[in-house]
């Protein structure tokens, strides 16, 4: 039988940028999203955790228009800062949104096992109240998009 979820989230065209190392204390995130915030650089993607040794790391995606723009920012402003900066193009978001994901608490294992079943990797994983996302490379997109469908049921 098929979860009923609100919709699919379906981003392509992205970015992502992974920032290790970068200090864990209180305004280390929103010093580098300021960098891009000055430069009108909207951020589709986001998550931060900490590391041992006081460290963080960051992923974002941005649009891949946008990327020569956040490459130098990161040259003349970030790098400097942190141990390892990578880089992934031809990346893309995929998620499923709810509502009431708090009343199904498989969501994320269906959802997790369904991409892995299919051969896919996740780049990066983000969940929220009401949503799980999913940055994938683009050349999994229609395998990821199919497993997703077998597993989850639209309105």
């Amino acid at each position: 039988m098929k979860i009923k979820i609100g919709g699919i989230v379906d981003q392509q065209n992205l970015t992502m940028y992974g920032i290790t190392s970068l200090k864990d204390r209180p305004g280390s995130a929103a010093e580098v999203l300021n960098l891009l915030a000055k430069e009108n650089i909207n951020i589709e993607y986001i998550t931060e955790g900490g590391c041992k040794n006081d460290s963080a790391t960051m992923i974002f995606c941005v649009d891949s228009e946008m990327a020569p723009k956040v490459d130098e920012i990161i040259k003349r402003d970030v790098e400097e800062h942190t141990q390892k900066i990578r880089k992934c193009e031809y990346v893309c978001i995929l998620g499923v949104y709810g509502p009431h994901f708090r009343e199904k608490p498989a969501i994320a294992a269906h959802f997790c096992q369904a991409l892995g079943e299919a051969g896919v990797n996740i780049l990066g994983l983000s969940s929220s109240i009401s949503t799980i996302s999913a940055i994938i490379d683009i050349r999994e997109h229609d395998k990821a998009l199919n497993a997703l469908m077998d597993v989850f049921e639209l309105p």
